[in-house]
């Protein structure tokens, strides 16, 4: 807008590095998640070595961000310039350049500019965006000088591990998207908290066992392309790491599909000998490093293997199971139109978990579930309209311990008094259920609104 402020920061450093040889780093997006700590994914989505389009995802003030840029690459003016396509709010707009001038052979100084607008040119935008580009710059600074200075030295490696699942691509990936399930799941997962403020964009943080029973916390922000891939960067890492980042990679076939954990992995120098005693090198650090990512990587991909499996429908449940189950629903979704809350709530277990993609973080306890159901009902207790909850296509297929898993798809009909029928949403409703006497409650509910 024409009465919007431009508002310019400018931030420099120097490094004992090559001009090209610091340009490279800044000239190769796809390398700044292991290099930037702001930087948790960047996807070139066209161009070559002269322009591009990038997709960027990053963290800004403890939240996640995306955008796409296009940048301008000059390496024999030592100069890239980029421009936001689309910015995130408090963003308006954003643009900047990398200008780079040698001092010497082996000198070289970095000057990083932005200009940017801000959403109503509120103060309050302002700041924080003044904030964030102040906080990501520096580390993004400070990592350039010691990314070109170090020149590396072995201390960045890549390595996958993989199984073949006898199951669908969706299916695996699901299991390593819920991750909010993996307590239950995994037995190396001791703690998981799992936020989702906007769909497919997660912050993880989790405590994992190691193999001698100490307990290692990580935090990290996840991207989820569905079914096909999961990339990831721990922004809380061990001390041995500088820098973590990761993907899982779903690859169907005719016969199934291969699952793959990739991990990139920068080693912090000065905490080799501190961590591995001190005779420790780099090299001590790499196999140590590998096998402990490694072993929980493959954990993790033998249970999504399983469950992938399990999900298949290799072993039927019986008929009277089935219908058990439709019976089941039957009740449930009368309940809740009936408004009865409390006996809706008390079809789940006392521990009993519900998510949707609608909501950044999952009810948990069947207290959470029934208060969540009557602030639902409140709201709607003026609306004339009679509302139906129908579930159908409905698949049962057995889980561990006597669970079973469900999935089917989920409507709810509005009716006004004297109106016509709508569709009010379509979803996709995933149950863990477990028996209780002759019946079965609700241990966990995933429900998938669609056009979310």
């Amino acid at each position: 807008m024409p009465d919007e402020t431009a508002h310019h920061t400018v931030h420099e450093i120097d490094v004992r590095a090559p001009a090209e040889a610091v340009f490279d780093l800044i000239a190769e997006a796809s390398r700044w998640p292991a290099h930037f700590p702001p930087s948790v994914h960047v996807e070139r989505l066209e161009g070559d070595d002269r322009q591009e389009r990038l997709r960027i995802w990053a963290t800004a003030n403890g939240e996640v961000k995306s955008w796409t840029s296009r940048r301008e690459l000059d390496r024999a003016g030592l100069r890239v310039a980029f421009r936001q396509e689309e910015s995130r709010a408090p963003v308006r707009s954003m643009s900047g350049e990398w200008r780079l001038q040698p001092l010497g052979p082996e000198r070289t100084r970095v000057r990083f500019t932005h200009t940017f607008t801000a959403v109503d040119d509120a103060p309050e935008h302002v700041e924080w965006i003044n904030r964030a580009i102040d906080t990501n710059t520096a580390s993004e600074l400070e990592a350039l000088r010691r990314g070109a200075e170090e020149a590396d030295a072995g201390l960045t490696f890549t390595f996958d591990d993989s199984v073949r699942v006898d199951g669908s691509a969706k299916e695996a990936y699901e299991f390593i998207r819920a991750a909010d399930r993996w307590t239950e799941r995994l037995p190396h997962v001791a703690r998981v908290v799992l936020t989702e403020d906007t769909p497919n964009e997660q912050i993880l943080e989790m405590d994992t066992l190691t193999a001698d029973g100490e307990t290692h916390t990580t935090r990290s922000v996840r991207v989820c392309f569905p079914a096909e891939r999961i990339v990831y960067k721990q922004i809380q890492t061990p001390a041995l790491m500088a820098a973590h980042t990761g993907e899982w990679i779903f690859e169907e076939d005719e016969e199934g599909c291969t699952v793959t954990s990739r991990h990139t992995v920068r080693i912090e120098p000065d905490a080799v000998t501190t961590v591995l005693g001190p005779q420790a090198d780099v090299a001590a650090a790499r196999t140590m490093i590998r096998e402990a990512l490694g072993r929980n990587s493959l954990a993790t991909l033998r249970h999504a293997a399983e469950h992938a499996k399990r999900l298949a429908g290799t072993e039927p449940v019986s008929a009277q199971t089935y219908v058990a189950v439709q019976q089941f629903y039957a009740r449930q979704m009368r309940l809740l139109d009936e408004r009865r809350a409390e006996e809706w709530a008390r079809t789940f277990t006392e521990d009993g978990v519900f998510a949707q993609n609608t909501a950044p973080e999952p009810l948990r306890g069947r207290e959470a579930v029934a208060a969540a159901v009557r602030r639902n009902l409140a709201r709607t207790a003026d609306t004339p309209e009679q509302r139906r909850h129908v579930f159908s296509m409905l698949t049962v297929v057995p889980g561990p311990g006597g669970s079973l898993h469900t999935r089917c798809y989920a409507q709810v009909l509005a009716t006004p008094p004297g109106g016509q029928s709508r569709l009010h949403l379509s979803a996709v409703c995933e149950d863990e259920l477990v028996p209780d006497g002759d019946g079965w409650l609700v241990r966990h509910r995933r429900v998938e609104h669609d056009g979310v």
